[in-house]
Formats: structure tokens, C-alpha cells, sequence
């Protein structure tokens, strides 16, 4: 499944938990919050987590809703799980801010407004 690239996005690393809202699904997962947007955030987690089941992240201060987009595995660091924030449930730095944070803003314009040189 293909998203599109918000237009402000934090990479972060706050210590969260994922947990899916269906009764008998087991407990919440121990996670690391590793992107957040508006209506997006991306956990990684040692779990599984299938697509369209409808979790949520708890955090220090506040609980996340959404459904999950996609999850995808690497070998070594476990699973990427990105989550689609329901509209009730969307995300501002007021309501949360991780605690380690690089706030990405694609609006900004560029250092140089020159195009880059051709013919190299």
C-alpha cells in the first residue's frame, strides 16, 4: 500500500505501547514510536501486527487511535507497524510531543532556490 508523503512529519523515539483493541488479542506490546504526523504514526515493535486492525498507541500522557496500514519486518530490528489515526484521533504537538524529536516541514522552502547544474 502506497501513502503520500504528509507535508509535516517528526521522526522521533518515544517509548510507547501498541496494543489491538479487539477483545481476546492479548496484551499491549512494549514499542518505540519512531514517526508521527497528523493522521499518521509509525511504531516499531517485536510483534506483528495485521493490516486494518484497529489498535492503539498509549502513551505518558495520551492514547492514539487508528487502524493499521501496513506492517513490514526487518530482520534485525523487528516490525514497522504504521497506523492510520482515525480523524477523532489525529495528532498535534499540543496534544503529545515525543521526546525526542526532528520535526521535518516540507512546506519550508529550500536552502537555494537554483535549480541544480546540468550536464554533470
Amino acid at each position: 500500500m502506497r501513502y503520500s508523503k504528509p507535508t509535516r512529519r517528526v521522526m522521533c523515539s518515544e517509548v510507547v505501547f501498541l496494543a489491538r483493541v479487539d477483545p481476546g488479542s492479548g496484551p499491549a506490546v512494549l514499542s518505540n514510536l519512531e514517526e508521527i504526523g497528523e493522521d499518521f504514526a509509525e511504531v516499531l515493535t517485536d510483534r506483528a501486527f495485521p493490516g486494518g486492525s484497529a489498535v492503539q498507541i498509549v502513551t505518558k500522557t495520551s492514547v492514539l487511535q487508528g487502524l493499521v496500514e501496513c506492517c513490514s519486518r526487518d530482520m534485525v530490528l523487528g516490525f514497522f507497524v504504521r497506523v492510520k489515526l482515525y480523524p477523532e484521533s489525529r495528532w498535534s504537538p499540543g496534544s503529545f510531543t515525543p521526546q525526542h524529536a526532528l520535526t521535518l516541514d516540507y512546506n519550508t522552502p529550500k536552502a537555494s532556490p537554483l535549480k541544480m547544474a546540468s550536464g554533470y
